[in-house]
């Protein structure tokens, strides 16, 4: 990687209330918690903003709390993924495509797959009113994943910041059977 930068140097422009990001933090993290997730503080090594091991959810203090809440969201629906029995098989195809196409097909799916367990986790506990927010987010950070892909190289963040992306659709969230998986980590 050419350039490595600390979670907090990757925040863009994107702002929503404190006061609605701080309830949305109470009420998700509670929530990730009951669904038996843990969720630590505890710093990382950059490029590395928050990772998870189907156990719990780590995320560097260093993040900005804005980008922190995304994270959250989006680290909970890849916990999902990785510890639902149901979900196994579509795993496959993200650990063995070796297509380099075929692969951004199956990495896409797999990313918005995770945004709309997410957005589900919202709409448990009752928020709503942050959907252009976090669908927003979900299309800064897929800009984001996509162009280190193609350039291995870690892109500034700013430069893909998305607006009026569109609304992330909830997905029901399967029955998760709780297991340590291979630490897998947001950056």
């Amino acid at each position: 990687m050419a350039s490595q930068l600390a979670g907090h140097e990757l925040v863009g422009q994107r702002r929503a209330t404190p006061g609605s990001l701080v309830n949305l933090w109470l009420r998700a993290s509670s929530a990730i918690v009951k669904y038996g997730f843990a969720i630590e503080y505890r710093d990382l090594e950059p490029p590395r903003t928050g990772i998870f091991d189907g156990l719990k959810i780590s995320i560097d203090p260093d993040v900005d709390f804005e980008m922190q809440c995304f994270i959250l969201l989006h680290l909970f629906g890849h916990s999902v993924q990785w510890t639902a029995p149901s979900l196994e098989t579509q795993l496959a195809a993200l650990k063995d495509t070796s297509d380099k196409q075929a692969f951004m097909r199956v990495l896409h799916d797999y990313e918005y797959q995770a945004a709309r367990f997410g957005m589900q986790l919202m709409r448990e506990v009752g928020i709503s009113d942050l959907d252009q927010w976090y669908s927003d987010f979900v299309g800064s950070d897929w800009r984001y994943v996509e162009r280190y892909y193609e350039t291995d190289i870690i892109p500034p963040w700013h430069e893909c910041i998305a607006h009026n992306q569109p609304i992330v659709e909830p997905l029901a969230i399967p029955p998760i059977e709780h297991k340590q998986v291979e630490v897998r980590y947001a950056f």
